[in-house]
């Protein structure tokens, strides 16, 4: 094999990546039936860059194979890697525990590194608990790499950027995590490591979209950041705004369509339109190659225009979503929204009026200082607004976020880590912004609102909004009949109080 300087290794080390299994039903409840089942970028990324590095790696996702601990460590054993790698969200924070955990108790000699912003968070809890060798912090595709070439020659991790480590007696911090910036040096992700034909956007879904089977769905990254920084949002934490060049995000649709039959791609940005003046040369770049392709994006009413209008729905822009939040001017304040009511409505309406782009709201109840009247003027603004579609949340102060960091330090929730050390891992599964459809309390709950008032209130928005006649005809529209039993599982889920 060979190193990341090109010579030749003197130790061969294989890397397993691991998506763990599905928890989507203890952290959402009825409402997992609407999660669609994506390609895990986040490990194709580093897997990407661990072939080019010369390393052998295979990547095992769990969530899609329905795959469970036992199974899991099964295929361990068989694929005999030297490092393991496992993202860590704080949906599956607790699953990534008994994994890391089990792994470590049953292979003395595998190594286990976790990554994604739950596991920074919370680094010590894995790390004290055996649950992990290390930690990467921030973006992980250049420092996994780094690392896994480290355990090739020995169990010192000291001086790579971005890691927490253990040594068998402490934990060590290395140095802050180094930014990527330039994103165009980043292979495309190594899809070919996964079963291609398993991802979709699923039979249900809060993508407007609806894919009859022509051609697949998948979705792709082109930029990294955001230019905002919403108090609820990890996106933005640590991390600038960098972008892919508009050649290569072109490159990277013709790859999907070429190579996977691709008619519809959803760009996972945090904000792709961040930059204006790239989106449109994006779209005439889309528009030069004579490729035909449908794709969505989420949008910020701050920034568009009908220039930009023009050119994305020219270059087969099929939907935007925004996150709109609130109806109450004080309440997007409180959490730095940075934009108002008027302009909301001045930008959702021109949308509607000067293109055919289909438009999502996205709103959150709950937010800091709502009471149940606050919650209710919400819900009617997005009544009031010409949208195509629209998703209600609970506000959850995900770990990472400005939110997190403010409760957290005053006490106001609970992050499951006990003065002892000890850490209540049910917790976690409470950090869900759907509790309306499960039996789980909310994490957190704004002093105007009861648990009760709040979980009530995202199944009243949804009624609200969706039964209409013009929004019944929309989703009968929607509606694929051989999913029909499943279509009456999730109206009886989303309409009907638990």
């Amino acid at each position: 094999m060979l190193n990341r300087n090109g010579s030749k290794g003197v130790i061969e080390v294989k890397v397993l990546l691991i998506n763990p299994p599905n928890t989507m039903d203890d952290v959402l409840g009825k409402a997992s039936v609407f999660v669609s089942e994506l390609d895990p970028l986040g490990l194709l990324y580093i897997a990407a860059v661990l072939e080019q590095d010369g390393f052998d790696v295979e990547v095992l996702d769990a969530y899609i194979e329905g795959l469970n601990l036992s199974q899991i460590l099964s295929e361990v054993e068989a694929r005999k890697p030297n490092v393991v790698g496992i993202s860590c969200l704080t949906s599956n924070g607790a699953a990534v525990y008994e994994i890391g955990k089990a792994i470590k108790k049953n292979f003395n000699n595998i190594k286990v590194v976790l990554g994604n912003i739950h596991a920074s968070i919370f680094y010590k809890v894995y790390l004290n608990h055996r649950c992990a060798d290390a930690v990467v912090h921030g973006e992980g595709e250049y420092t996994f790499s780094r690392v896994v070439e480290r355990y090739g020659e020995k169990n010192d991790l000291s001086g790579i950027p971005g890691v927490s480590w253990s040594n068998g007696r402490d934990i060590i911090n290395n140095d802050p995590a180094e930014i990527i910036y330039n994103l165009d040096a980043l292979p495309f992700p190594a899809r070919h490591l996964v079963k291609a034909e398993r991802y979709s956007i699923g039979k249900l879904n809060n993508f407007i979209y609806v894919n009859r089977g022509e051609k697949n769905v998948r979705q792709m990254f082109t930029s990294r950041g955001c230019v905002f920084s919403c108090y609820f949002c990890v996106v933005h934490k640590n991390r600038n705004y960098r972008t892919v060049s508009p050649q290569r995000v072109v490159d990277e649709i013709e790859h999907l369509i070429k190579e996977y039959n691709v008619g519809y791609i959803f760009m996972m940005d945090s904000l792709f339109i961040g930059d204006k003046k790239r989106v449109v040369e994006i779209c005439q770049e889309i528009l030069n190659r004579n490729i035909n392709v449908k794709w969505g994006c989420e949008g910020h009413v701050n920034i568009v225009d009908q220039n930009l209008l023009y050119w994305m729905e020219k270059a087969g822009c099929y939907e935007m979503h925004f996150g709109i939040e609130s109806g109450v001017q004080r309440l997007l304040d409180n959490v730095n929204k940075r934009t108002n009511i008027k302009k909301i409505e001045k930008t959702i309406e021109m949308v509607k009026t000067v293109s055919n782009i289909k438009v999502a709201g996205l709103f959150m109840l709950g937010l800091p200082g709502e009471t149940v009247e606050d919650s209710k003027i919400t819900i009617e603004f997005a009544r009031r607004l010409p949208l195509d579609f629209a998703q209600f949340s609970i506000t959850v102060p995900y770990p990472g976020s400005h939110l997190f960091e403010t409760l957290s330090g005053e006490g106001r929730i609970d992050t499951g880590v006990r003065p002892d050390g000890s850490v209540d891992l049910n917790v976690w599964k409470r950090y869900s912004a759907h509790s309306g459809f499960s039996d789980n309390t909310p994490i957190y709950v704004t002093e105007g609102m009861t648990a009760e008032e709040l979980k009530s209130m995202e199944k009243h928005a949804l009624r609200r909004f969706f039964l209409r006649p013009s929004k019944i005809l929309s989703q009968i529209k929607r509606i694929d009949l051989r999913n029909i039993i499943e279509v009456v599982k999730a109206a009886k889920a989303t309409f009907i109080d638990r």
